[in-house]
């Protein structure tokens, strides 16, 4: 019989030490095959444990085949067990079970399943890009193999220099080329900076709702997230105040034209206050900016680069035009950044594909390039104003805010959030709120998705989701 209490467990987590005790126990002849082990509650006393750090570890061996549960019986040391021992394998349900699964991911599967099935009539107002014929239709001339072998000629550690003169272009005077960096979309430039700038551990507020508040990217980098209450306006600057003090920020990531998810357009007041408060704790701030082709405004608001260059990262990219498969993007920031960023670049060996950034150039540099983004910024302002008076129209009581640009809608229906089900088998696919951090019932609706066909049908389903 043996005595458990000699065994302190002083390795953390603690029914990972427990799971190596029991195994160790085995190779030394200690537990036999056919062995019966105390049972969860009694073994937990014994070692001073909780009986479900007890269970969990029975799972992962039970799991690895070192245990087998008997119905009614109770857990025995499995016949097998010694093989095992003697020829270890990797346990590959350990890495399945403790890897992180973002809290969106159970939905993103569910649609998945969906999309997959293929119904007739399913309307998506959840993918997060244009529908085909609304992508531009840009005149690229026939390119050879040999072209993009001697476009390499024109790489340097930051992008590609065609491109990066068409960006700086575009810019105007505000930038230069080496405060530039091209680079594999918006996510592959968050990454860089947070990687290149913060040592895991370290914090970083974001908006509350936010696309970031469920993106694996931040655990990827080791950093700490805190969400920021927003209003109509952006941020609260005196609830950002507060997260600065209370957890020593590093960053502050903001999207202030067209926030995905709400739409939202943040005020020049509150853009000046932001920075005025990140410049007096001197914290730099991320500017995410890449639905800031798609304004309805004649005027758009300076961004937060164009109002302090000194202290913000501005990011932005074409995916939002050209499709998410177009993988280019590029940041913006001083040259220091960009010469550490690009060096951290080249050595995880993520430059983006010199094809991409040769038929980005070559998109740019179309002569029709600004007249297909006015005329897509038409067709979309267009379907925004009919997605929102069909809404208003057929549900009043809802709080919906109109978008000014972009190509997400953001609606507010109630306290309590639907069930998702309701959704999917009236064949209706939105963003629930609960993406992006939100507690009332709320989702985000990409109406670039929605023609007047698609329109007329989903209010018809909302009506019966929501028994109106």
């Amino acid at each position: 019989m043996i005595d458990w209490t000699r065994y302190p467990l002083n390795e953390k987590p603690k029914y990972r030490a427990l799971q190596r005790l029991i195994e160790a126990l085995i190779q030394q002849g200690l537990l036999l095959a056919g062995e019966q082990l105390p049972a969860e509650r009694q073994l937990a006393i014994q070692l001073g444990l909780n009986r479900s750090t007890v269970a969990r570890a029975f799972d992962e061996l039970a799991s690895a085949g070192f245990l087998e549960r008997q119905v009614g019986r109770g857990t025995y040391i499995s016949q097998a067990a010694l093989t095992q021992m003697t020829h270890k394998r990797v346990n590959w349900h350990t890495y399945l079970t403790t890897q992180r699964r973002p809290k969106g991911q159970r939905i993103r599967q569910q649609y998945q399943a969906l999309i997959q099935q293929a119904p007739a009539g399913l309307i998506d107002g959840f993918s997060s890009d244009l529908p085909t014929e609304l992508v531009p239709a840009f005149q690229l001339p026939a390119l050879r193999w040999t072209d993009f072998v001697k476009a390499q000629e024109l790489e340097r550690p930051n992008g590609y220099q065609p491109l990066l003169a068409a960006v700086q272009q575009h810019y105007s005077s505000t930038l230069t080329v080496s405060q530039l960096l091209i680079t594999a979309g918006a996510q592959q430039s968050l990454l860089l900076v947070l990687q290149g700038l913060l040592i895991p551990g370290e914090a970083v507020a974001i908006e509350q709702p936010s696309f970031f508040y469920d993106a694996a990217i931040f655990e990827v980098a080791g950093v700490r997230t805190y969400s920021a209450p927003c209003d109509a306006e952006g941020m609260l600057p005196a609830e950002l105040e507060r997260l600065i003090k209370q957890h020593r920020l590093k960053l502050v990531i903001l999207n202030p034209n067209y926030q995905n998810p709400t739409g939202q357009v943040m005020g020049l007041k509150r853009r000046q206050a932001l920075l005025a408060l990140c410049q007096q704790y001197q914290i730099p701030i991320v500017e995410d900016d890449v639905f800031g082709w798609l304004h309805f405004e004649q005027r758009p608001l300076p961004t937060l680069k164009e109002l302090d260059p000194e202290n913000v990262i501005y990011i932005s990219s074409l995916s939002k035009i050209m499709g998410s498969s177009m993988r280019i993007g590029w940041l913006a920031a001083t040259p220091q950044v960009i010469q550490q960023l690009a060096q951290i670049q080249a050595e995880m060996d993520v430059v983006p594909s010199i094809m991409a950034q040769q038929m980005v150039t070559l998109a740019m540099a179309e002569p029709q390039f600004k007249s297909q983004l006015q005329r897509l910024t038409r067709l979309l302002k267009a379907r925004a104003q009919a997605t929102y008076e069909a809404l208003t129209t057929a549900f009043p009581e809802w709080q919906i805010e109109q978008p000014r640009g972009g190509y997400y809608l953001w609606v507010q229906y109630g306290e309590h959030p639907r069930p998702l089900t309701d959704f999917i088998n009236e064949r209706v696919m939105v963003a629930p709120g609960i993406l992006f951090g939100s507690s009332i019932g709320t989702f985000r609706l990409n109406f670039a998705r929605l023609d007047h066909v698609a329109l007329t049908q989903l209010v018809e389903r909302l009506r019966l989701i929501f028994d109106i």
